[in-house]
């Protein structure tokens, strides 16, 4: 008897985990403490969500009274909730997101049956970043860099902190286009940029998705791919979302997230930068925030706090143990005047407080298996500006047929 009660309760674990694996199962990630006075309808505007999303967060029935104290999930931004009465088709003309879409991201079946209060996700939805404590890498500045099914694992920086010459030549080899390219070393700062990166989460590999690009398509002669200063990166068991955080604590870099790509920017440059491109892979840019693209206007990001530097000035430990500098100087740069973006790249405003970002979930990753063949990171302002002013936002679905309704 014990023994069949251990399989019911372990069965019953592996259940609970599964459903939480789900998008639509997953919990909202923002809370609110009810105070005095508070009607569902204040603490809505407050968080712009709709009133009756919040309440189906909650289970709430239209007579229920609030109590003080008592603790309120808010839904994520890109999150909608089954209404009663209902269809797949309903919910899609009304979030203006093909049905397809809405299969794909929430994982339904084409007949299925949705429930009052169920959450699902819509494109505009973005993973919350992880707070976990990824422990200590084994070998700081050692890295473990995969690129095309080939896995190095490889020194960049000493226990000074000073890049060395063999680990550019093996990152320059690991960046190449094509196979049958010449290797050449990348910048310096990139490679102490990388370092750090996979130092933050405890060693783990990095995989090289782009790095060496030459002009063409969406890359412009000013994309820092072109001069060995950029990589399209992704760290195993971490989510872009998280490694993008990590980036932009960092000072002298940029860093771009890709909620539709599989892939997160970084390079070494003179001005910290960010930015969000809603494109999928082999689109225009689409500038924009986390919480969807820029329709109008300038709408620009808060900044976390400074947590790490790449310097503009570092020493190289060359073959023969001799030490050289190398110093990034202003010339080299490419020629965005730190305007990029509309102000994500302009002079920083006031620092975010820790957990103050938006809590958004989990997104679209499209799956690019070459950054070359995706919207490049437009490091040029005229073009981004263009294409954040001039995007066109997601036409009407056609009406297909009714599915089950919401029960």
């Amino acid at each position: 008897m014990l023994r069949l009660l251990l399989r019911a309760g372990a069965l019953g674990l592996c259940l609970a985990l599964g459903a939480l694996a789900l998008p639509g199962a997953a919990q909202a990630s923002r809370s609110h403490t009810v105070r005095p006075g508070q009607t569902l309808a204040a603490i809505a505007r407050r968080y712009r969500v709709a009133v009756i999303d919040l309440r189906l967060a909650n289970n709430l029935s239209r007579r229920t009274t609030l109590r003080p104290g008592q603790v309120l999930r808010v839904p994520e931004r890109g999150v909608v909730y089954v209404r009663p009465g209902d269809t797949l088709a309903r919910v899609s003309r009304r979030v203006r997101v093909p049905q397809d879409t809405l299969r794909q991201l929430n994982r339904l079946r084409r007949n299925a049956r949705l429930r009052v209060g169920q959450r699902l996700v819509l494109p505009t939805f973005v993973p919350a970043p992880e707070t976990r404590d990824w422990g200590e890498p084994d070998e700081p500045g050692v890295v473990t860099l995969v690129r095309r099914g080939e896995r190095e694992r490889v020194r960049l920086v000493d226990a000074e902190g000073r890049v060395l010459r063999t680990g550019l030549d093996a990152l320059g080899r690991l960046m190449r286009r094509h196979d049958e390219d010449a290797p050449a070393p990348p910048a310096p700062r990139l490679a102490l940029l990388l370092a750090k990166l996979s130092d933050a989460f405890g060693g783990r590999p990095v995989s090289v998705v782009s790095g060496w690009r030459p002009v063409g398509g969406y890359t412009r002669a000013s994309s820092r791919h072109t001069s060995g200063r950029a990589a399209d990166i992704k760290i195993r068991g971490v989510g872009n979302r998280t490694l993008w955080e990590a980036c932009r604590r960092i000072d002298h870099v940029g860093c771009g997230y890709y909620p539709r790509s599989a892939f997160t920017h970084v390079d070494a440059r003179h001005r910290r930068t960010q930015w969000v491109d809603w494109s999928r892979p082999g689109q225009r840019p689409r500038y924009g925030t986390l919480s969807g693209p820029r329709r109008r206007g300038r709408r620009s990001m808060s900044w976390p706090r400074r947590r790490d530097d790449v310097p503009l000035a570092i020493e190289i430990v060359e073959p023969d143990g001799q030490v050289t500098v190398f110093e990034d100087l202003p010339a080299a740069d490419a020629p965005d005047h730190e305007e990029d973006f509309e102000g994500e790249g302009l002079p920083e405003g006031p620092a975010e407080d820790e957990g103050s970002l938006v809590a958004d979930a989990a997104g679209d990753p499209a799956g690019a298996t070459d950054a070359g063949e995706a919207a490049d990171e437009a490091d040029a302002p005229d073009e981004a500006r263009a294409t954040a002013e001039g995007g066109t936002e997601a036409e009407a679905p056609a009406v297909e047929a009714e599915e089950p309704a919401a029960s």
